[in-house]
């Protein structure tokens, strides 16, 4: 495996080492780590090495690994829930499983990166998911990344390669300030003190892991909601599991991914913090 370019620690590179059997990885890998984007950087590069067409795999130079690195393959795919609970349904499900038996577009194999899979996929949508571990298409891979494998059922365990990842995150202080100040905004019923706090992402420098650690932020008020602990703040974690549901948290995450990529399009900031308070705000109020 080639880990040029990826800032692995040894121990990851070690763990992923370890699925590489003469060029092959096992078709259903579980990654656990308390660190989200740890998890997707894990995820990510696993996905390149799969469609990758260079010799030292993943090698970041083909089109392949290119299109891979910028999630815009279209036989890697990141599932997202359809339905307002934010768990992926029966009718989803479904959906991809036929999905997984089409031959791939582009690459020769086809990947399924599901995020959050410890608090999206219930038991119902894990007992649909079985057959298809069990005897899944010829170069079809599924990875599940989780805060607990052991919130998944035993029997997808029992069918899965888990990969457990350290869980330490470093964060610049100026980030871990901004994104504090932000999550006080998302908080705080004054939608003044949201804008002001969104004012900080002007900071190009630091605008990209300001977002990345809002982010860990709400992880962690989605980990209090389900019983767990968290990890970078528990005082805002618990301050945000008692003002939003469990659906709203996710929904903000996915938000902060968004805006996360339109940051990375240079996107006129003023623009972008309007557009990310009025969405904080709508999905705060919704009912």
């Amino acid at each position: 495996m080639n880990f040029s370019g990826f800032d692995f620690d040894e121990s990851v590179k070690k763990s992923l080492s370890a699925l590489d059997n003469h060029g092959r990885i096992p078709h259903a890998i579980v990654i656990e780590s308390k660190n989200r984007e740890a998890s997707l950087e894990a995820a990510k590069y696993l996905s390149m090495y799969v469609v990758c067409t260079g010799d030292n795999k993943p090698c970041k130079v083909c089109e392949q690994c290119h299109k891979a690195e910028n999630k815009g393959h279209a036989d890697i795919s990141y599932p997202r829930p359809e339905n307002k609970s934010k768990t992926y349904s029966i009718k989803q499900m479904r959906s991809i499983i036929k999905d997984a038996y089409i031959r791939p577009s582009e690459a020769d194999a086809k990947v399924y990166v599901f995020e959050d899979a410890d608090n999206r996929l219930t038991d119902i949508a894990q007992n649909s998911f079985l057959k298809l571990l069990e005897e899944p298409p010829q170069n079809v891979y599924f990875i599940l990344l989780c805060d607990s494998a052991q919130k998944l059922l035993v029997t997808i365990l029992s069918r899965c390669t888990v990969v457990r990842l350290k869980n330490n995150v470093k964060i610049s202080e100026k980030p871990l300030e901004y994104a504090g100040k932000i999550v006080k905004g998302i908080i705080s019923s004054r939608e003044y003190d949201l804008l002001l706090a969104l004012n900080v992402l002007a900071d190009k420098e630091n605008a990209d892991e300001t977002l990345s650690t809002v982010r860990m932020i709400l992880r962690d008020g989605l980990a209090v909601s389900v019983g767990t602990k968290a990890v970078l703040n528990e005082k805002l974690g618990k301050e945000l599991a008692s003002r939003f549901t469990k659906g709203k948290i996710i929904e903000m995450i996915e938000l902060t991914d968004d805006s996360a990529i339109k940051i990375k399009q240079n996107i006129n900031i003023n623009l972008l913090t309007t557009w990310l308070c009025g969405e904080y705000r709508r999905i705060s109020w919704q009912r």
